[in-house]
């Protein structure tokens, strides 16, 4: 029984490493780069989930090994493997680059650009976005490119082109979604990263400035969102009406729990709702590229 713990205790470890609901995130908006350019499964589906995983897995080891200073000051973020010693720093490097290498081979498999473009990803991840962090508000850009670019890893390993207008205006939403996600994340913990010596959007506005700014953000990003799918047509008419119903129902609830007097648990509410309407609109997409051929 002992040694069955133990098993299951580092499965936790491993886990918690990799931050796994993070890398299948963005295994997710791969596949819906995937089937925005093509509606069947192809043996090049097979290797892109995979390798995006283990792409961001690894991005995540190395993350939180360059952050460990950091981590330990924050009550969110102390209990994280490296931090607590859960699991030493040779291992954590070993991890780390078998994750990176395995996904590295997976993605090349797909092809040149898609193997190009998961590099370009971890690289601004690990060398631009978290250092810039502790210097300046713009490490928001770079995190927020890392955002967008999965959905071209997966259109172009179903033999797209980067240059095609859906995919590049999906990337482009996915790239304006990543920056109210980091405000939410700041607007929950954000006195935790001053006190790690993070710069954040606090050292300028208010809380009640920033919830503002990050409403407005996300009502036009969404109405974007809306208006671009109904005028190339991206989706049939019954799914457009369900995107539609869908925004409006999130828009609803996340002001609810946003503008909400408990700060602390809606802000994390807000977060969810804010999540859950992404992983349902790209559902949707993908829904709708795998019906047309039904």
């Amino acid at each position: 029984m002992p040694e069955k713990n133990n098993h299951l205790l580092n499965l936790r470890v491993f886990l918690s490493l990799i931050k796994y609901k993070l890398s299948f995130a963005v295994a997710f908006s791969s596949a819906t780069g995937y089937f925005i350019c093509r509606n069947t499964f192809c043996p090049e589906f097979f290797s892109l989930i995979p390798g995006i995983f283990l792409l961001t897995a690894g991005s995540a080891v190395l993350n939180q090994f360059t952050e460990r200073e950091q981590d330990a000051k924050m009550g969110r973020t102390r209990n994280r493997p490296v931090v607590s010693g859960k699991i030493t720093h040779g291992s954590t490097l070993i991890v780390f680059s078998l994750l990176i290498f395995s996904g590295s081979c997976l993605l090349f498999l797909n092809g040149l650009i898609p193997f190009a473009l998961g590099c370009t990803g971890v690289i601004l991840y690990n060398l631009l976005y978290t250092p810039l962090k502790k210097v300046t508000l713009l490490a928001i850009i770079p995190g927020a490119v890392v955002g967008a670019i999965p959905p071209l890893i997966g259109y172009t390993s179903a033999c797209g082109t980067v240059l095609n207008s859906k995919i590049l205006f999906f990337s482009a939403f996915m790239f304006v979604w990543q920056i109210p996600h980091f405000w939410l994340l700041l607007l929950r913990y954000g006195k935790e990263y001053q006190l790690a010596g993070f710069r954040t959007i606090y050292d300028y506005l208010t809380e009640k400035q920033i919830k503002y700014l990050v409403s407005l953000w996300v009502i036009l990003s969404a109405a974007c969102l809306n208006c671009f799918c109904l005028i190339k047509g991206l989706l049939s008419n019954s799914l457009q009406t369900v995107l539609v119903i869908l925004t409006i129902i999130f828009i609803l609830l996340f002001f609810r729990y946003l503008f909400s007097s408990k700060q602390s648990r809606n802000t994390g509410n807000a977060f969810i709702v804010f999540n859950t309407y992404s992983f349902a609109m790209m559902l949707i997409l993908i829904s709708d590229s795998v019906f047309r051929t039904i």
